[in-house]
């Protein structure tokens, strides 16, 4: 019998044992039942009736069985014994039963004189037991739908509480599913920019030969925040004497004053980045990218390219590393902090942050194309700017009275920032607070303690001995395989779609069959990993017949076959 610690714990409790509010008899039909306070909590007159009103709602084609009240199990009892008449075949090869227990007493005793099971897919838990309980008995991703079964004796609060229950788990499930799509659409972004980035892995390092290359150096790290413009006079002064890291964002910031970076951080898949490299395209040394930024991006420059990866675990990713060295790169969740473990990872022993300002109390508009500042300055009525059509859209379709990215946002993130010392412990990092919110995780900093005679040379001269261009012969061949793989699959799921009229009599194991040749296939070709579980999961979720299913399976993995087969062709071409 599969029972949580808390109710295993609970049934060897004083708390366990039946006391004189409790009374054991015999209903008309001979059958024990228990009252607590004199209220019945099974039928006097009828179980199996009782039963069958409580597992009437039972949706067939539902996976996840939540029984709120157990009294002395009779409904499971019934339900068990007649598991086929509520439940699909297929869907009892998958099926979890969560079982709530508000009454240790009456569970102990029916444990022990009435009903137990030794059922692995059935789990006993106690009312009290944490909700995220639940997701270590059942994968969430694996859920598709939920039935609540109530004990119909239970009091009104009772019922509330196994309502509110249900709402629970039901919201997670849902937020679960709403991921996996959520990652598939931007997995298929990622997908689509690393096909059309690999023509730039022959003329890009990896980055790993510049792991702790840079260990002594200090460097200015700069974003584009308002207060950036405290230092652009003295970073000008000296421009020779600084090793200078920036985010995209700043990138045409810089080139306005005259400034060219050394290094130039882009990690975003999204349009809008791109545009930081086409309002300005001056020449610079080094573009540090993730391989899934946005493919304009690397069209528009003229830099090396350091290339590295933050999403190790991408099936196209994973595939290409069998073929060119891709490293990872320990990223966090913004360009800007991405721009910071990148100086950890080149080993860098002091950092300035400048710019970085999180909290901006003077709403100043620094850059025509950032349209979250132009927002932001928008909505504060400080200035007044030239609205974009996205602003438009953005001011029109929201209720938010301050744009994010001030004191609340900052505020969010500021457990992030204390973390900033023992994360990074091996590299000093200071900060110009000038107007901007002082963080106390990070100290204050002086720009002229930056500056070391001639430490760009320097720094453009270790970065030159240790690049190095991959061949791209390699690359190539990895695409060629992948496209055979992906044509040998849209041919085996092109003639099962074409012959599905020919197999009706057939069709349960036709679809079945189906199933697992795309999950064969998203082995073959993991490119292909998270967009086809996607649409396995749509299959399952749904209520149609198989042969719905079959068709809806066919013509989506098709759809997404030809996407990626397409790409991968006219990447083929430029290689």
């Amino acid at each position: 019998m599969n029972i949580s610690a808390k109710l295993h714990n609970l049934m060897n409790s004083k708390e366990s044992e039946l006391d004189a509010s409790y009374k054991i008899e015999k209903n008309k039909d001979n059958i024990t039942i228990i009252s607590k306070n004199g209220r019945a909590i099974h039928s006097k007159y009828n179980i199996n009736n009782e039963c069958k009103r409580a597992l009437e709602n039972i949706n067939k084609n539902k996976n996840l069985l939540i029984i709120y009240g157990y009294g002395l199990g009779y409904t499971l009892k019934y339900l068990m014994e007649n598991i086929n008449d509520y439940f699909n075949k297929e869907i009892i090869k998958t099926l979890k039963i969560i079982v709530i227990i508000e009454d240790i007493a009456v569970f102990k005793y029916s444990y022990h004189n009435i009903y137990n099971t030794d059922s692995s897919n059935i789990f006993f838990i106690h009312k009290d037991d944490s909700i995220n309980y639940i997701s270590k008995i059942a994968d969430y991703k694996s859920i598709n739908g939920i039935n609540l079964v109530i004990l119909p004796s239970l009091t009104k609060e009772e019922k509330d509480n196994a309502n509110t229950f249900y709402t629970k788990i039901l919201n997670i499930v849902e937020k679960e599913i709403s991921n996996i799509f959520t990652n598939m659409y931007f997995e298929n972004i990622w997908t689509k920019n690393i096909i059309f980035n690999s023509e730039y892995i022959k003329n890009s390092s990896d980055i790993l030969p510049f792991k702790d290359a840079f260990k002594g150096l200090k460097a200015l790290l700069i974003c584009p925040g308002p207060t950036l413009k405290h230092s652009i006079e003295a970073i000008k002064k000296e421009r020779e004497n600084f090793l200078i890291i920036c985010v995209d964002t700043s990138y045409s910031v810089l080139c306005k004053h005259d400034i060219i970076p050394d290094f130039v951080i882009t990690v975003d898949g999204g349009f809008f980045n791109s545009l930081d490299f086409v309002y300005e395209n001056k020449k610079f040394p080094y573009l540090v990218m993730d391989i899934s930024a946005n493919k304009i991006i690397p069209r528009n420059i003229n830099a090396d390219i350091i290339r590295f990866t933050s999403a190790e675990n991408l099936g196209l990713i994973e595939y290409i590393q069998k073929f060119v060295q891709l490293s990872y790169l320990t990223t966090s969740n913004t360009v800007a902090t991405t721009m910071i473990d990148f100086a950890y990872y080149i080993g860098l022993d002091e950092i300035l942050l400048i710019g970085f300002d999180n909290s901006y109390p003077f709403y100043e508009r620094h850059i025509k194309h950032a349209l979250s500042y132009e927002y932001m300055v928008n909505k504060t009525g400080k200035l007044k700017t030239y609205e974009s059509y996205y602003f438009n859209t953005i001011k029109n379709n929201t209720s938010i009275d301050n744009y994010p990215p001030t004191e609340f946002v900052f505020e969010s993130q500021m457990e992030y920032f204390d973390e900033f010392k023992s994360k990074y412990s091996n590299m000093k990092i200071r900060r110009i607070t000038k107007e901007a919110v002082k963080m106390d995780s990070i100290e204050e900093g002086n720009i002229e303690n930056f500056s070391i005679a001639n430490i760009r040379q320097k720094a453009l001269d270790i970065a030159s001995s240790i690049y190095k261009k991959d061949d791209y012969k390699n690359i190539k061949k990895a695409y060629e395989e992948l496209k055979d793989v992906l044509e040998e699959f849209r041919n085996i799921l092109s003639e099962t779609y074409n012959n599905i009229n020919n197999n009706l009599d057939n069709i349960d194991n036709l679809y079945n069959e189906t199933i697992n040749t795309v999950k064969e296939y998203q082995k073959k070709a993991s490119i292909l990993q998270t967009i086809l579980s996607a649409t396995i999961l749509m299959c399952e979720r749904g209520e149609r017949g198989n042969r719905e299913k079959l068709i809806f399976l066919l013509a989506e993995s098709l759809r997404n076959v030809n996407y990626f087969f397409t790409r991968i062709s006219l990447i083929i071409e430029k290689l």
